[in-house]
């Protein structure tokens, strides 16, 4: 199984990058639109049928295409910044809030509106006039921006996972998500705020001091992001959202630290300009 996932963690990541930097952004567009279709598609229908899971998606494709409108692309973004607080709050309080995301109102809003944000900000990253990271000096593409942005929670996956088989004794969310460890999450958010500024360290040419908690505060979202699919699973009482990836489960199982670690950098970096 260990195989299989690190065989399939890296043909997915070739294939990512690659669609990042060689697709033109129309097209890119398409495909992060997909990809979130695919993931909320897997989302609800850990608690909805099949007619009303469709339902509910092109009712999101409706408002997937208000983002592109920079009023409702800003507010969306914020507005998954939002539920995420709000759902971490869940997390800690679990299982005594089972009863409230079981509702199936909660579910439909926390589904819809954490993929909205994720493709709001997917969005306003490709779509921004002149480079998002300029704000500290950084004169890279948008492209290369969302790669280090992807990287983070890549890290962060990656490192807790094995920093926690290695050495992981004590359990960090128990109820929500047992195999994590704490030993594994200080393990990754020590070594990947650290990998990250020695990659990019040449590149911050002012405000070093923002960029670092930027870094320290993506890193640490990138586990709640994690945490929160691994709580909606626990009360689904499911293992996976879907059999898609071998070794990864679904869709939802693989970008579950992205759909919160992108929106809140981009919420960060509008805030910031």
């Amino acid at each position: 199984m260990l195989k299989q996932r690190i065989i399939s963690a890296l043909i997915l990541s070739i294939v990512i990058v690659s669609l990042i930097f060689a697709l033109p952004g129309e097209y890119l567009i398409y495909f992060i639109l997909l990809l979130t279709c695919i993931s909320l598609i897997e989302f609800l229908s850990l608690r909805f049928s099949n007619i009303s899971t469709i339902l509910f998606v092109c009712f999101s494709l409706v408002l997937f295409y208000f983002s592109s409108f920079p009023g409702f692309n800003k507010a969306f973004i914020g507005l998954s910044v939002i539920t995420y607080l709000g759902l971490f709050f869940l997390i800690i309080s679990f299982p005594v809030s089972k009863p409230f995301i079981q509702r199936n109102l909660i579910w439909l809003i926390s589904g819809i509106t954490i993929h909205l944000g994720f493709f709001a900000s997917l969005y306003f990253l490709i779509k921004h006039d002149g480079p998002v990271l300029v704000y500290f000096g950084m004169d890279i593409t948008n492209r290369a921006a969302l790669l280090i942005i992807v990287l983070i929670s890549v890290l962060m996956d990656s490192l807790a996972f094995f920093g926690g088989k290695k050495f992981g004794q004590n359990k960090l969310l128990q109820n929500v998500s047992p195999n994590k460890t704490v030993e594994g999450f200080l393990i990754a958010m020590t070594l990947t705020p650290l990998i990250i500024l020695l990659a990019t360290f040449s590149l911050v040419e002012k405000n070093l001091y923002q960029f670092v908690i930027l870094i320290l505060v993506s890193s640490f979202v990138a586990v709640i992001g994690d945490a929160v699919i691994s709580l909606f699973k626990r009360v689904a009482e499911v293992k996976d959202a879907s059999n898609l990836i071998p070794g990864h489960g679904g869709l939802l199982d693989r970008i579950d630290s992205h759909l919160a670690t992108i929106p809140i950098f981009i919420f960060a970096l509008i805030m910031l300009s």
